[in-house]
């Protein structure tokens, strides 16, 4: 066979191999969490039940590394994180669609509850949860305050 077929081949394999790696996506260790926040019973019940779900349908295809996942709970109203909002904006690298979508004036704009969910006891780590700006891939390993967690969005 013609050694530029040959190179030719070899070339697109290696481009093919190393585009469709299938790889979850990094684990990113800054922490993606602005505050803290409480979501209410109703919130937290429900989140609970979503992450048990996803898990029974999951645990096989992840495994139990690491045996927190993060669920988005519910969206924090005008006026739940007051405190010293700015800076916190500022501070992480983890809020740019709030200033994307920034007309200049003040909008608290799209803050999310994250609750963390322990895999192994089957129920939520506690009552509180991570208020979060931008979200973490479907799946990615992320830092939410103390926990490094899987993120899995709604549980959906």
């Amino acid at each position: 066979m013609d050694p530029i077929k040959i190179t030719l081949i070899a070339f697109l394999c290696g481009l093919f191999c190393s585009c469709s790696t299938g790889n979850p996506p990094k684990f990113d260790n800054s922490n993606w969490a602005i505050d803290a926040c409480s979501p209410g019973q109703y919130e937290l019940a429900r989140a609970e039940d979503r992450a048990k779900n996803w898990w029974s349908k999951n645990s096989a295809r992840y495994g139990n590394e690491p045996h927190y996942l993060a669920i988005d709970t519910t969206k924090l109203l005008d006026g739940e994180i007051v405190q010293d909002l700015w800076p916190k904006l500022i501070g992480s690298p983890h809020t740019t669609s709030f200033f994307a979508g920034s007309t200049g004036e003040y909008n608290q704009g799209s803050i999310y509850c994250v609750t963390i969910f322990d895999t192994n006891t089957g129920k939520l780590v506690s009552n509180q949860g991570y208020a979060i700006v931008d979200t973490p891939a479907k799946g990615q390993i992320a830092r939410f305050g103390n926990y490094v967690a899987r993120f899995i969005g709604s549980g959906a």
